[in-house]
């Protein structure tokens, strides 16, 4: 059964991004982007009753960013932790640029943290703090969402490098499904909008900022996805080739298009964005996928745990 949520027609981001900018979406794996025969049609699905914990609680991914000129110019890594809270959990992304482009963006650094409850009754991750920092040399910036179920409100706050700060709230709307990068990462791998499959498309709800639209994915069938894997020098583990679209200002990208490869098991192996302003495509690969201890927990901030 393939869950959907309320589609508002919204205007996208209002705001251009600058192209040091594109680094940070790329370290976030292109927000959304281990091994079975190639004939089969789709991923493996949860015939083996695992939850969403079982399968991806210790995770972490580590990937290094490229483009056509320095093949290595970054590094992101993913992690999905237990903290101190007991049924709260923190999905994080932190990347950096390298060597002479992160000398050339200014020493940027981007931080995302998840705080996130487990719904056992939908197998899913509901998001209930979103924050996102972006550091470059001595300044900083913040972005936060706060997801208020209880007051059935959702608060912005924005901090920006210059001092000027932003908050703004609005209701909950009735029977949305609300997702911020992170938890939609874990809830799309984990098939909770449908099987990984062949030619089949969806519709993914994401809310990390005002009047934001839902992201069209689409997964290539048989033919396409043969034609893509024939420009792969490296063809390991490239299962899935999907497809989607954002603004393309978010991306500092002339298109906007975002591409990238799916293992067997839904892990995102590469992702690519295409037109990037004066890098051409930037890219990202997936170099080591591990566990960590399952009992190993992470503090919650107080003034983040004040907020739940």
């Amino acid at each position: 059964m393939i869950r959907s949520f309320e589609n508002r027609p919204d205007s996208f981001f209002g705001k251009a991004v600058s192209r040091r900018d594109c680094l940070r979406f790329l370290m976030c794996g292109g927000g959304l982007f281990l091994t079975m025969p190639l004939s089969l049609a789709k991923a493996a699905e949860n015939t083996t009753g695992l939850s969403i914990l079982d399968k991806y609680l210790g995770e972490e991914l580590s990937y290094q960013i490229g483009f056509w000129l320095i093949g290595h110019c970054g590094d992101a890594k993913t992690g999905f932790l237990r903290t101190d809270v007991s049924d709260i959990y923190r999905i994080s992304l932190e990347g950096h640029g390298v060597g002479f482009i992160n000398f050339l963006l200014g020493r940027v650094k981007y931080s995302y943290l998840s705080f996130c409850q487990y719904l056992p009754d939908e197998d899913r991750l509901r998001p209930l703090y979103f924050e996102l920092k972006k550091k470059r040399g001595d300044k900083q910036s913040r972005r936060s969402v706060t997801f208020n179920y209880a007051a059935r409100k959702i608060e912005f706050f924005q901090t920006e490098s210059s001092g000027k700060t932003q908050v703004h709230s609005e209701p909950m709307m009735p029977a949305r499904i609300y997702e911020d990068y992170l938890t939609l990462f874990y809830n799309f791998r984990h098939g909770y909008y449908g099987p990984i499959e062949r030619d089949r498309k969806y519709r993914l709800p994401l809310y990390t900022k005002k009047q934001m639209r839902p992201v069209k994915l689409q997964i290539a069938d048989f033919e396409k996805e043969k034609q893509f894997r024939s420009q792969e020098f490296n063809q390991t583990d490239k299962h899935f080739f999907m497809q989607f679209q954002i603004n393309r200002e978010d991306v500092s990208s002339g298109t906007g298009e975002v591409e990238g490869w799916l293992s067997s098991d839904a892990t995102p192996v590469k992702g690519i964005i295409k037109d990037v302003i004066f890098f051409g495509d930037l890219w990202g690969d997936l170099m080591e996928k591990q566990m960590a201890a399952s009992n190993r927990r992470v503090k919650i901030p107080a003034t983040v745990k004040n907020k739940f």
